[in-house]
């Protein structure tokens, strides 16, 4: 009997000592030191709108440092429009296989990102992050189960829908034959009537002060979707601090110049973030990304310019759909051009490999996190454009680029040579990079910047080759008409290799005829404005209108 009672006593201290270590285990694992990230968005900002790009005339020293000391990704695709660009970052998955393609999110639209869908800050909120959101959301407004908070953000202040005036923060649309407008500015779920200032300076705000209260035993998701440089309102489209848009006397355009400052402002809120994390004492554990959601608009309504890139916002040649993209991070290599094709939908894998977190399935994005870290080839080499709303599609492939369908002709041409007049000369690049937030930040890291190193500026600029064609030179596809260009050696898509290339041109609309059939058609325009969405009926706030429906 004894030896028995001696025997279950041993047989429970073993069982008890297994339960201490799989716990023990269990919360190690849970404590994984993980890098923050901070995800930086700029909204419609051009290829042509960043001076390490080449062109002194918008000077961005604090973006240019950031990818002189990181890592510029020479050709990063996003989708052409905002609310398909965000809904790929978000889940990692194209918009068309989500039915978040084509024309933007409207704020009277009973649409969002599907509630199946696990998106980015879910992933890092399951990982132990505290996960905030500052800015442009625009992927879901009508119901609260699309909302921020309500999708693994911890909090949001921001903009829910496409854009919102940069002074009084409200949103005019098109409804029932009528304008309409409505505030749009949000804290968590309460309309932020109490905030005053120019919009771009307020979101700086409220991300440093999230960074400097940052509880630390936690890792930090923060991602800020700047409204600039987006235009506004009808009535005021183009906004900036006056001083802002006189120091950017030398652009000669007017509408170049406020847009210039908007630019500007932008740039200085990267270097004020940059030195909030410095401040904090995170920076050397900080993860860094700043890209643009799409192309920018050149338009009577936006002074952006992806010049000599064809095309803009909303068509998919390369000036709609390659951007602005950089990515900084301890241990990488310092101003390197990463060659590899990446896409918007590509961030999630990348960023959770990063982290070392496990990678989810059933996914459209690759992770490319090594394959950048360590300046390898990109295993990615497809890249699909669907919009079955206006009604074109494309397909990249290896160096060559399918587009099908009927594309816009307004937005489809070589836009922006007429933006980049200067009167008189410009500010002195060198001096805007010493004088930049950033280059103060690299000293105090130990990684001072030697302004001699700036082969990127050259290395990152596009030369188009062959002849300067006429707008009316230029394939256009339409009906059964394909365009086929070779975007390695034809960067700025002036050449049609349809007819050398016939074989190539049946394999690639093969692929992307088979891609379609992943296709969530999307509604006409008649049935997505709702009346009933109306801000008169919610105090005059942009608010979910379709919680009871």
């Amino acid at each position: 009997m004894c030896k028995q009672f001696i025997f279950h006593l041993i047989m429970g201290f073993v069982c008890t000592l297994c339960v201490v270590i799989v716990l023990i285990v269990y919360l190690n694992a849970e404590k994984v030191d993980r890098p923050n990230i901070v995800f930086i968005i700029a909204d419609d900002l051009g290829w042509n709108d960043v001076s390490f790009h080449g062109l002194d005339q918008i000077p961005t020293p604090n973006i240019d440092l950031l990818a002189y000391s990181g890592v510029a990704l020479d050709r990063y695709y996003t989708h052409c429009i905002c609310t398909p660009s965000r809904s790929a970052l978000l889940t990692g998955k194209y918009a068309h296989t989500i039915g978040m393609q084509g024309y933007p999110l409207v704020n009277s639209e009973d649409r969002g990102i599907p509630k199946t869908e696990k998106i980015m800050p879910q992933y890092f909120k399951d990982l132990g992050y505290a996960t905030h959101l500052v800015g442009k959301w625009h992927v879901g407004i009508s119901r609260t189960e699309f909302l921020p908070t309500l999708r693994g953000f911890d909090s949001h202040f921001g903009h829910r829908g496409g854009y919102i005036d940069y002074y009084e923060y409200t949103l005019e649309e098109d409804l029932d034959s009528s304008k309409v407008s409505g505030m749009c500015l949000y804290r968590n779920l309460t309309p932020a009537w109490d905030v005053e200032g120019y919009i771009t300076d307020v979101y700086t705000e409220t991300a440093k002060a999230i960074i400097e209260s940052h509880d630390e035993t936690k890792p930090l998701y923060l991602m800020v979707a700047h409204n600039a440089p987006h235009s506004g309102n009808d009535g005021a489209l183009m906004q900036a601090p006056p001083e802002d848009v006189r120091s950017m006397r030398h652009v000669e355009l007017p509408g170049r110049r406020i847009y210039a400052a908007m630019v500007k402002k932008l740039d200085e809120s990267v270097g004020d973030i940059l030195e909030a994390l410095l401040l904090k004492g995170i920076l050397e554990k900080t993860i860094i990304i700043f890209v643009t959601d799409n192309g920018g608009m050149t338009s009577s309504s936006s002074y952006g310019s992806n010049f000599p890139l064809r095309g803009m916002k909303m068509s998919p040649f390369e000036g709609g759909v390659r951007g602005v993209g950089l990515l900084w991070a301890p241990g990488l290599l310092p101003d390197y051009l990463w060659k590899g094709y990446i896409h918007v939908a590509d961030w999630l894998p990348t960023l959770l490999s990063a982290v070392g977190a496990k990678l989810p399935e059933g996914i459209d994005g690759l992770d490319l996190w090594n394959h950048i870290k360590l300046n390898k080839t990109s295993p990615r080499n497809n890249i699909f454009e669907i919009d079955d709303y206006t009604g074109y599609a494309s397909i990249i492939s290896g160096d060559f680029k399918l587009v099908t369908g009927n594309v816009t002709i307004k937005y489809s041409h070589h836009k922006g040579r007429d933006l980049v007049g200067v009167i008189g000369t410009e500010h002195s690049y060198e001096d805007n990079i010493r004088k930049s937030k950033m280059y103060s930040v690299l000293e105090k890291i130990g990684r001072p910047f030697n302004i001699t190193n700036i082969s990127l500026k050259t290395n990152s600029k596009i030369n188009c080759k062959g002849k300067d064609n006429e707008d009316n030179d230029l394939c256009y596809p339409h009906n059964d008409k394909l365009c086929l260009f070779n975007i390695k050696e034809d960067p700025c898509e002036k050449i049609d290799l349809a007819e050398v290339y016939p074989d190539l041109v049946i394999k690639l609309e093969k692929d992307l005829k088979m891609e379609m059939t992943r296709l969530i058609p999307r509604y006409p325009i008649p049935v997505f404005r709702d009346t009933r969405s109306a801000p008169r009926l919610f105090n005059y706030t942009w608010a979910p209108f379709a919680d009871s429906l």
